[in-house]
């Protein structure tokens, strides 16, 4: 127990143990060792229960008891001797002693031995009245089944590493279920007021969970704020948030890139004389806030809003709405030179449009966008290397397009996701030719907020929120096996009376999938994070 073992060579009477009160002596011994008698066991008036508890320590033997540890020609102990002492007691209840309690003695350990169900009036202690919780079937297992079972080095699994994340028994459920196994959900940031998430989750340069997002939590004006999960450490949890923003001017929508120097860029909307521009800041975690800020997109007198940036090889380039024209605009800066390629935005599409409902993602320079306009939905490619713009759709009517994201597979094959009203669906780009819209098997007017990303067997995990009742919206895995185009049925990923919505899911090499969203499970909204495993 506790790695101390208790050999007990023969059978020994409860009554007959030497501390016991009945023996002569016991007082003297229990004074000596420091602990009390061994009470006696009384008929009980009425019926109760007890607990037998073996009752370990450890003590110091010294040359007065032990004379031989005092050396002859030296006249002092040679060396100090610990011995290992127990007995049996008993006590009320069916648990053993707790530290606070009168019968704890520090430094001891008490092990459960049985549970003692007294009859009133009655002496004896029948073999029914006792029942045994010794822990009983011991084994000790082959080391080589530690790596048959979760893959690692027996010495490591010792020291309490590399563990696997959830247990085989939850593992082997969720699969029978048909379901990826997933961790619990981990909080972001709990606060006061809602958290509002756009697409800005991402790993950082040193493997970690990014999470960037607005909130009216200090004084009912919105701000920017970061959090980081160490995905090393997921059981220590995310970061304080660091509010990136501050001040009596509200901050909202923020975008966010990674670099490979270790430093954030995060890009955001900001209030100015009355019109909002899109600024950026640019600093590792700790240091957002303090940083100055640089304008991505300030066109006087209009606003410059709904930001979207991502990282192509040595160009960040940021797609913002310009106000005046209704248009789409892009600029691009050099992250290893630090300055703009661009001087100011340029256009990105010719297309007019008030829906700020944009998405885009890189493949090398190749940077794929996606866009709504009325009822239509507008694809392209931008060659963030030159600022030339290919591989543009016609517009593709489809009813009520929202919430394009964009899957970027290569330089010339890009997939897009969308809810078009009535179903999800999906546009892919080969060659760099757009194809049909295709619907998602199995959607319908509940679906939206369609995301998805693809691991390296290029299997497709597409997760997106269903509304099941009322203000009841969960969120929805479905899997598309790299041959073929079969979706898999829907699973569950949250499961909560509340309003689960905007997934984002963030691939990471040997962990699997973390996704983060919002849930409004609390009260207000706030930020979770799960692990979903793709493999065990």
């Amino acid at each position: 127990m506790d790695g101390i073992d208790v050999i007990v060579a023969a059978d020994v009477r409860y009554a007959a143990q030497p501390l016991h009160v009945s023996q002569p002596g016991a007082a003297a011994l229990a004074t000596r060792l420091g602990v009390p008698v061994a009470a006696a066991l009384t008929t009980p008036g009425s019926a109760a229960t007890l607990t037998a508890y073996l009752d370990v320590w450890e003590r110091l033997i010294t040359g007065d008891e032990e004379p031989d540890l005092v050396h002859s020609g030296l006249g002092v102990e040679s060396c100090a001797r610990m011995r290992r002492e127990w007995v049996v007691r008993v006590r009320p209840g069916t648990a053993v002693p707790a530290p606070g309690q009168s019968d704890h003695i520090p430094g001891h350990i008490y092990y459960p031995l049985a549970t003692l169900n007294r009859r009133g009036g009655v002496a004896t202690i029948a073999v029914t009245d006792v029942a045994d919780r010794r822990g009983r079937g011991l084994l000790l297992p082959p080391a080589h089944l530690i790596a048959d079972t979760v893959g690692g080095d027996p010495l490591a699994y010792r020291r309490g590493e590399n563990r696997p994340v959830v247990s085989l028994r939850d593992a082997i459920n969720a699969l029978i279920a048909g379901r990826l196994p997933s961790t619990s959900d981990l909080p972001v940031s709990p606060g006061t007021g809602n958290d509002v998430l756009r697409r800005a989750a991402l790993l950082d340069s040193t493997g970690g969970l990014v999470v960037v997002w607005h909130s009216s939590r200090v004084s009912n004006i919105n701000q920017v704020f970061a959090a980081r999960l160490d995905l090393a450490r997921p059981d220590s949890g995310f970061s304080a948030a660091v509010a990136v923003t501050s001040g009596t001017t509200a901050n909202v929508e923020p975008t966010a890139v990674a670099l490979p120097t270790g430093d954030l860029i995060v890009a955001y909307p900001t209030v100015v004389a009355g019109t909002t521009d899109v600024v950026m800041k640019r600093a590792a975690l700790g240091g957002l806030p303090g940083v100055g800020t640089q304008n991505v997109a300030a066109v006087s007198g209009t606003s410059d809003q709904s930001p979207h940036a991502v990282l192509a090889g040595d160009r960040v380039v940021f797609l913002s709405h310009q106000g005046s024209t209704n248009q789409w605009t892009y600029r691009r800066y050099d992250h290893v030179a630090t300055t703009f390629v661009d001087t100011a935005p340029v256009v990105l599409s010719t297309v007019t449009t008030t829906v700020r409902d944009l998405h885009a993602a890189a493949s090398g320079s190749s940077v794929w966008a996606a866009f709504v306009e009325g009822t239509n939905l507008h694809g392209l490619r931008l060659n963030a290397a030159d600022g030339t713009v290919g591989a543009t759709t016609g517009p593709l009517a489809l009813g009520a397009p929202a919430d394009p994201f964009v899957l970027a597979l290569s330089a010339n094959d890009a997939m897009v996701f969308l809810d078009a009203g009535d179903n999800l669906r999906v546009i892919s780009a080969t060659g760099g030719a757009w194809g049909s819209a295709t619907v998602i098997p199995g959607t319908d007017t509940n679906d939206t907020q369609p995301a998805a990303v693809r691991d390296a067997d290029g299997t497709i995990y597409l997760f997106y929120q269903r509304l099941l009742s009322g203000s009841d919206n969960e969120i929805v895995l479905r899997r598309r096996p790299p041959i073929g185009s079969d979706w898999s049925p829907p699973q569950l990923v949250t499961r909560h009376a509340a309003n689960d919505q905007r997934p984002h899911p963030v691939l990471v090499p040997g962990q699997g999938i973390w996704l983060v969203f919002m849930s409004n499970r609390t009260g207000n909204f706030d930020l979770y994070a799960t692990q979903i495993l793709t493999s065990i």
